[in-house]
């Protein structure tokens, strides 16, 4: 049955008293609007998530260098622009799809407009990140390459080797019959966090090993999120890399005393 004009009025004066509804009534409303805003960005795109995170990891990362107050400042107005930046352009996408369903090139405009913006707000914080993070970095790179290349070299290219051949035995023991690929456990992120826990224990730095940290579950996100593979997996993964260099480390310490004892 069609609906009669009385019935579509009465459709429309129901909406605009629901929008009513909506409206920030005070500043306690407005800022639980804006909050919920903000965690369906972060549910619903990709892109911000990733941003959140590599926010984060840079923010972590300003703690161990001796930043100035305009300097974190800086670093601090980067990470927010980007990031609204990215929300921007997710609100776009938004009203351009909301508004229409076929191709106009006025739409596409809109958004490639609007992606341009991310872009050039990621430019901006590279350029910054360069010249905030650029010596500090160098200087901390040439002091962890010097220990590990005056570390024994063969301890980590065990390391390497046998993490590889074991996360592919483990995948051969968990498989079913011709299907051989399984999601646990994950070559890459064992053998990230393998390497994570190798470089903590040669250079015995938070920051070194806090920085591997963060790149290993950043690994081991992009494996979530890409193949769709549970949580429990890539934990579980995670777990046998660092077991596995620990018991490696540990032989090699003792190798001396197994010597005398033979």
């Amino acid at each position: 049955m069609k609906k009669t004009s009385e019935e579509k009025e009465a459709e429309k004066e129901q909406h605009l008293e629901k929008l009513k509804n909506k409206k920030n009534k005070n500043f306690y409303t407005a800022i639980g609007h804006a909050i919920d805003g903000v965690v369906c960005a972060f549910k619903t795109e990709r892109n911000l998530r990733i941003d959140y995170i590599i926010g984060l990891f840079v923010l972590i990362a300003s703690l161990f260098f001796d930043f100035s107050k305009t300097e974190f400042a800086c670093l601090c107005l980067t990470i927010g622009f980007v990031i609204f930046a990215e929300m921007i352009n997710s609100t776009v996408e938004y009203v351009v799809d909301l508004i229409t369903d076929k191709y106009d090139d006025r739409a596409k405009a809109a958004k490639d407009i609007a992606a341009g913006g991310v872009f050039v707000s990621s430019l901006v914080a590279i350029v910054v990140s360069y010249f905030l993070f650029v010596d500090k970095i160098y200087m901390a790179t040439n002091n962890v390459l010097s220990t590990i290349l005056s570390s024994k070299l063969y301890v980590l290219f065990t390391i390497m080797f046998a993490t590889i051949i074991l996360a592919v035995i483990l995948k051969g023991m968990f498989s079913k019959k011709k299907d051989y690929v399984v999601p646990y456990p994950s070559a890459r992120v064992t053998l990230a966090f393998a390497m994570t826990t190798y470089v903590y224990l040669v250079t015995k730095s938070m920051f070194v090993g806090g920085v591997s940290f963060i790149l290993s579950i950043i690994i081991a996100q992009i494996k979530i999120e890409n193949e769709k593979t549970r949580s429990i997996y890539m934990i579980f993964s995670a777990l046998l890399g660092i077991l596995l260099v620990l018991i490696i480390y540990q032989i090699v310490l003792l190798k001396p005393f197994l010597i005398d004892l033979l």
